[in-house]
C-alpha cells in the first residue's frame, strides 16, 4: 500500500482551529480470492466454457477449484476536513467531515493457474469500480455547555451515506460453477458492480449532567443521556440483494433490514471523593 497525504492547519483566534487535508492511498497485491480456476475461456467471446464441459477444464477430473491471489487492486481519495473549539467561556466543540472515494478491482478469472491472457468480460473478474466499502459522506458533530451551577449538556450528531452493495441476479448463468459470475441476466445485460446503496445514517445523542458538591473534595453527579434522540431507526442494509429466486422476481429484493437502535436512556449517578 502506498499512502501519501497533504493538508493545512489554520489557528482561528485563541481557542479555534480549521484543518482540511487530502488523502489518498493505492493498494496492489491485495489478497483475494477466484473461486473457480478449473476453467477454459473463449477468447472469442469474452466468456468462459461452461464448467459442465469436463473435457474443457485445465483439470479434467477435479470439479470447482477455488485459489488465494494477491492480484487485487485499489484506490482510495478523500477529503478530511475538522474545526475545533477548545473548552473556553464555558463551552466546547467540534465538528469532522470526510467526502472521499473507494475503487477497488479483484484478480482477473484464472484458467488452472494462469490468469486468462485475453479480454473476458467485466462480471468474470478484474473489473475496476467502486468498493463495496465505498462512503461518499461521514460527519459527525460534537459540544459541551457548562451552563452554570454545576449543570452540564453536551450532545453528538453523526451523519454517514449509506454504504454501497453488491447485487446479483441469483442464478449461474455462466455456467461457471461458482457464485461469481451471477451479475448476468438473462436478457443478456450485466448487473453493475457494487451498484446498490443502503440508506444514510443519521443519529444524535444527548446527555445533561448536574453535579452536586459536599464539601471538599466529594460530590455527586446525576446524569441523563439519551441515544438516538429521535429515534431514527432506519435500516442499515436489506434483507435480500439478489433479483431472482428460480428466476422468479424475489419478493425480498430490497427490502429494508439492520434497523439500528431505538431510542434508549441511561440514568446514571457518579459519586466522587
Amino acid at each position: 500500500t502506498f499512502q501519501t497525504s497533504i493538508g493545512f492547519q489554520r489557528q482561528l483566534g485563541n481557542t479555534m482551529s480549521f484543518e482540511a487535508d487530502y488523502v489518498y492511498s493505492k493498494g496492489t497485491d491485495e489478497k483475494d480470492v477466484v473461486e473457480n480456476i478449473n476453467l477454459s475461456y473463449n477468447p472469442a467471446t469474452g466468456t468462459n466454457n461452461p464448467s459442465s464441459n469436463r473435457a474443457l477444464r485445465p483439470y479434467p477430473d477435479w470439479g470447482v477449484v477455488s485459489m488465494n491471489t494477491h492480484l487485487a487492486r485499489s484506490g482510495y481519495h478523500a477529503l478530511q476536513t475538522g474545526f475545533q473549539k477548545r473548552f473556553a467561556n464555558r463551552w466546547q466543540g467540534s465538528a469532522t467531515y470526510t467526502f472521499s472515494g473507494l475503487w477497488n478491482a479483484d484478480t482477473p478469472p484464472f484458467s488452472g493457474l494462469e490468469p486468462v491472457p485475453f479480454y473476458t468480460v467485466p462480471d468474470l473478474g478484474g473489473e475496476w469500480g467502486l468498493s463495496s466499502d465505498d462512503q461518499r459522506h461521514r460527519a459527525v458533530f460534537s459540544g459541551i455547555w457548562e451552563v452554570g451551577r454545576g449543570f452540564q449538556v453536551s450532545g453528538l450528531h453523526f451523519f454517514a451515506g449509506g454504504l454501497r452493495l453488491a447485487s446479483s441476479w441469483g442464478a449461474d448463468l455462466r455456467q461457471t460453477g461458482a457464485a461469481n459470475s451471477q451479475r448476468l441476466r438473462p436478457d443478456g445485460s450485466i448487473i453493475p458492480r457494487n451498484s446498490l446503496i443502503a440508506p444514510a445514517q443519521n443519529r444524535t445523542d444527548v446527555r445533561v449532567q448536574q453535579r452536586i458538591r459536599l464539601g471538599g473534595r466529594f460530590s455527586i453527579d446525576g446524569i441523563a443521556g439519551v441515544f438516538n434522540l429521535f429515534n431514527n431507526q432506519e435500516a442499515r442494509g436489506f434483507d435480500d440483494t439478489v433479483e431472482s429466486i428460480a428466476g422468479i422476481a424475489n419478493p425480498d429484493y430490497l427490502t429494508p433490514n439492520d434497523f439500528g437502535a431505538p431510542r434508549t436512556m441511561r440514568l446514571a449517578v457518579n459519586w466522587s471523593f
